[in-house]
């Protein structure tokens, strides 16, 4: 009799906790177990945790969902790199000047550089004047070119003028070129391919570098540089 009380004791537990079971909603997988969405608090569950019916393994909390944010999180994606600027391919046969950064002073007279055809420009860090007849009048110098001769330079004792631009736009790229042509300074010929600051010809006109050596002491010129301004008079 004590063994079918027990027995039946039994077996009212076992179906209680069946109906316990039963009673959880939610399909399992096929593990036996799944994660918990509705209702969690009621069932002694968090949400999302995952756990085992039937006798399954030990429930792990969020594991499914922890899992999908960490391979989400290893697969994303690298920003792509940002475009470089290509190289400037300077074409054979010339050198890379530029405009100056500084203001240029003729005589007193400031000029609007960047607003010029024929601008002032700067090539190994020293700076060039166009030998237009504008500075040439300007910086009381006689130059002269001729196809068999060449281009010749020279100081003379005149005073200099107040400089005249011809106004335009200078070229986005410029490229200089040594001449093709013989250079001579107050009637000497100068071997313009061994001068560290040689002769340049820019957009078919003659570039004359001011050095100390050409400007002072051959051309009778006087230059400075002094807050951020390069100054030349006669």
């Amino acid at each position: 009799m004590h063994l079918r009380k027990s027995a039946l004791i039994i077996a009212l537990l076992s179906l209680t906790f069946s109906s316990v079971a039963a009673a959880h909603p939610g399909r399992t997988d096929s593990s036996g177990g799944h994660t918990c969405r509705t209702n969690c608090e009621k069932w002694g569950y968090e949400y999302g945790e995952y756990h085992y019916h039937n006798g399954g393994g030990s429930s792990s909390s969020g594991s499914s969902s922890s899992g999908s944010s960490s391979s989400s999180s290893s697969k994303a994606a690298t920003p792509a790199p940002a475009p470089s600027t290509p190289k400037e391919v300077i074409p054979p046969g010339t050198v890379k000047v530029t405009l100056p950064a500084f203001s240029i002073v003729v005589n007193g007279q400031q000029v609007a550089n960047a607003s010029t055809a024929s601008p002032v420009i700067v090539y190994n860090d020293i700076t060039y004047f166009p030998m237009t007849w504008n500075y040439t009048q300007a910086l009381g110098l006689d130059t002269a070119w001729d196809a068999n001769t060449g281009f010749s330079i020279r100081k003379t004792d005149r005073a200099g003028a107040a400089l005249s631009l011809d106004y335009g736009t200078p070229a986005s790229k410029l490229y200089a070129k040594k001449p093709g042509f013989n250079i001579y300074v107050n009637d000497v010929w100068l071997d313009n391919a061994k001068e560290e600051y040689p002769v340049l010809v820019l957009n078919d006109v003659t570039y004359f570098p001011m050095t100390w050596k050409f400007a002072v002491e051959e051309l009778g010129l006087q230059i400075s540089f002094a807050n951020n301004t390069f100054t030349i008079s006669k």
